[in-house]
């Protein structure tokens, strides 16, 4: 197996447990259960300037959470294909996620999701799933992706089980990470991916006051359905965003209806289910409403079609700060799902560093983009 290879500005690594209870297994021994891995990545600086107690400019920390079957290894790896192993000076556009801001003097928690351990099996992959893979430039050797055997060998090896019971696994990962945000106890940004986003509206939902804001890359959905490599699951998502139960207020049963897209993208978006405000009260997220949130859709992604509904859905539930930002219309082509492994991942998670220095400036509104321009100077950013 290829090496997973990364690299970042110096830093201290502490790595603990948290969540988890004591149960019986089927023969009558207790075993842990529900346990989340936490690795703390402390820039050096950071720890340094922790010794002048004039220094207010240290930021909201990071936690990473993964995706369905993923680990946090997804932000820490960077493909062998795009190391020069000849060069003496490293490359900062192919740094992983992690490294970037480290780099920005932030300090990282990567989590690892309930009962996803080292020993990973590899499922079926099936690329023609997504509709829009033709546009995927920036996977490695795309379209073809096996014809880049290291770099397959590397993420199919990194693919974890998955719990059939989701809403089990979310509640468990929501008792874990809001167990960490007590123990960091100062406002933490959420950067959650694909199906990690489930656990983060969820973390954010218990622990309001000590979330900064949410990063969701590519949430999943759609809306009270689910999809994966076989197509839709039979199984609703029964909160809509979450499967786990989350704070809706007033209580009671959401009413549904279809809404099909408006605008000069509905040609590559598909109808979403949305409360329907023609019935009544519309329930609101009431958790989550102070929270700035930001939806971040890749060009070849699947998600293209649907991530405006999460979008919809979280503004009419009441979230105060929605902004939906469809990469390609800030100049960040040739995505998918997986950007923070492609070849362009410099380019993304600086958009999403522009996104976080905004709100920690006190940014209020909609940013939808504009082509070519940058949110920020990312060489001057603090959090």
């Amino acid at each position: 197996m290829p090496e997973i290879e990364s690299s970042s500005d110096a830093h201290i690594s502490q790595i603990f447990y948290v969540g988890g209870e004591n149960i019986k297994d089927s023969h009558g021994r207790e075993v842990l259960h529900g346990q989340i891995y936490v690795e703390h990545l402390i820039p050096v600086r950071t720890r340094e300037n922790r010794s002048e107690p004039e220094n207010h400019q240290l930021g909201q920390p990071i936690i990473f959470i993964p995706g369905s079957g993923r680990t946090s290894a997804d932000f820490l790896t960077i493909g062998r294909s795009t190391i020069d192993n000849n060069s003496l000076e490293p490359d900062t556009s192919k740094q992983s996620w992690v490294s970037f801001f480290l780099s920005k003097n932030q300090e990282v928690y990567l989590v690892d999701p309930p009962f996803r351990g080292r020993s990973p099996f590899t499922p079926n992959l099936y690329y023609t799933t997504f509709s829009s893979s033709q546009l995927s430039a920036a996977w490695f050797q795309s379209p073809q992706i096996r014809d880049d055997p290291l770099t397959m060998q590397q993420i199919l090896s990194s693919t974890y089980p998955q719990l059939t019971d989701l809403a089990q696994e979310q509640l468990l990962s929501q008792k874990g990470i809001t167990e960490l945000l007590n123990r960091i106890n100062r406002q933490t940004f959420l950067l959650a991916h694909s199906m990690g986003a489930k656990t983060a509206w969820l973390v954010a939902d218990a622990k309001p006051e000590l979330v900064k804001g949410i990063i969701a890359v590519e949430p999943a959905g759609p809306l009270f359905r689910g999809i994966g490599v076989d197509g839709l699951r039979k199984d609703m998502t029964r909160y809509g965003i979450t499967d786990a139960r989350i704070t809706f207020m007033p209580e009671g049963r959401l009413k549904l209806k279809e809404v099909e897209p408006e605008g000069p993208k509905k040609d590559r978006r598909v109808s979403v289910l949305l409360q329907d405000e023609e019935q009544g009260e519309v329930t609101q997220l009431v958790n989550l409403k102070e929270i700035p949130v930001v939806v971040v859709t890749s060009e070849t992604s699947v998600h293209k079609g649907y991530d405006w509904g999460t979008v919809e859905f979280l503004r009419q539930a009441g979230v105060k700060s929605v902004d939906h930002v469809e990469l390609e219309d800030v100049g960040v082509e040739g995505n998918g799902h997986m950007m923070m492994l492609e070849g362009n991942r410099a380019a993304v998670v600086e958009v999403i560093c522009g996104w976080m220095g905004r709100v920690c400036r006190g940014y209020q509104g909609i940013y939808r983009g504009v082509k070519g321009t940058p949110m920020m100077d990312t060489d001057n950013f603090v959090l």
